[in-house]
């Protein structure tokens, strides 16, 4: 590899050059109505890292994202909900005299393809990329509602915004792994340590934007939206020198903690405010699991210290490219083999809106229902 400065349009391409990937079930890449929005690259330029360690070393994201539940399709999806939305359509159409003959089901085709009868069916397929998506660009429900005469509950309001936001516009970073034996390629190893700690602090700590990792590495999709993290002080047992081979490359450990939303609770739940001063070690807590990921980052200039430890001075965070792939510092979890497939996050993502359905997303839920009957109302009342 040949180092390079890392300027801010070298950065700006290691952040957006990236495959769009998401779904808790089959991959959304390539999909016409797939789309993502650029970053631009002023809003990327916290490079260095003593700079960026002393500004946002740690940050929680406002309004936080809300814990949910990913509806697998082995467990019916969000028929339920969609039952309920069928009643509530076809009460309406009835009200105002309208014919019900041509409706046409958002339940049926809901039984179809996302349930136990969909194709090619994984036990980890589910609605945790739409869950997600709401979960940082919509209030939480806190509350049931009544709509045309059917009652809601929060779980089922829920279940149609995970449905609704299953298709959407955003940032992507990193390469999707679609095969179960990949534990080498570059599509494994990127998210690179680089790209991650600068998209936790220009996006997280600085803009305080909402963003979603797919925590797991390996070839099944597990999206969550990232509700904190901190990073733990870089100390000179830290800092590592020049590397062996690029002496021009100075090398320095790191430790981060992140948390996330869990996917995994029961869709009734109402999230409670996250604490990171009762979580600061807690990685296994019901609402928000986490995990501590250990790396190398690679910059361009020495780490400097004072006479106490702390760091005063580096150079900026490298990321570049070598032979095709993005390059930038070295994942440190110290496993091996399949145990790779829960360290670094695989990609991550920042949705901006939810897109009508390309055929992945059930195409007969209405969005304008959704964000009148759902969004609109929580919005309104705080959530409630």
């Amino acid at each position: 590899m040949m180092p390079m400065k890392n300027t801010t349009a070298v950065l700006a391409v290691a952040l957006l050059g990236s495959v769009l990937a998401a779904g808790c079930g089959r991959g959304q890449e390539n999909k016409p109505g797939a789309s993502r929005k650029a970053v631009a690259p002023s809003q990327l330029n916290n490079i260095n890292l003593a700079e960026v360690m002393a500004s946002y070393p740690s940050a929680v994201v406002t309004p936080q994202p809300w814990a949910g539940y990913w509806f697998p399709y082995t467990a019916s999806g969000i028929y339920s909900a969609a039952a309920k939305y069928d009643e509530a359509n076809l009460s309406e159409i009835k009200a105002r005299g309208g014919s019900t003959a041509d409706y046409q089901p958002l339940a049926v085709w809901e039984a179809g393809n996302h349930g136990p009868s969909a194709p090619r069916l994984e036990s980890w397929f589910g609605h945790c990329n739409g869950w997600a998506a709401s979960a940082i660009s919509v209030p939480e429900p806190r509350a049931g509602k009544m709509i045309d005469g059917i009652e809601f509950s929060v779980g089922d309001l829920k279940a149609l915004l995970a449905e609704s936001w299953l298709e959407f516009a955003g940032d992507f970073v990193g390469t999707r792994v679609n095969d179960k034996q990949d534990f080498s390629t570059a599509a494994f190893w990127d998210v690179v340590p680089a790209q991650f700690h600068l998209m936790l602090v220009n996006l997280v700590g600085k803009q305080n934007r909402g963003l979603i990792i797919d925590r797991h590495t390996g070839a099944e999709i597990w999206n969550q939206p990232l509700v904190a993290y901190k990073f733990e002080p870089v100390t000179p047992n830290d800092y590592l020198g020049p590397h062996p081979s690029y002496p021009d490359i100075y090398r320095v450990n790191m430790t981060a903690r992140i948390w996330w939303a869990n996917d995994n609770v029961s869709s009734e739940d109402i999230t409670p405010p996250f604490n990171m001063a009762t979580l600061e070690n807690e990685m296994n807590d019901y609402f928000y699991p986490g995990r501590i990921l250990k790396y190398e980052l690679w910059l361009d200039g020495p780490v400097q210290f004072d006479e106490i430890g702390k760091m005063t001075k580096s150079g900026d965070i490298l990321v570049t490219q070598e032979n095709g792939k993005f390059v930038g510092g070295i994942w440190k979890n110290g496993v091996t083999g399949a145990a790779l497939v829960n360290t670094h996050p695989d990609y991550m993502w920042v949705p901006y809106a939810l897109q009508h359905s390309t055929g992945y997303k059930n195409p007969r839920i209405d969005d304008g229902w959704v964000r009148a009957n759902i969004e609109s109302v929580i919005r309104t009342n705080g959530g409630n």
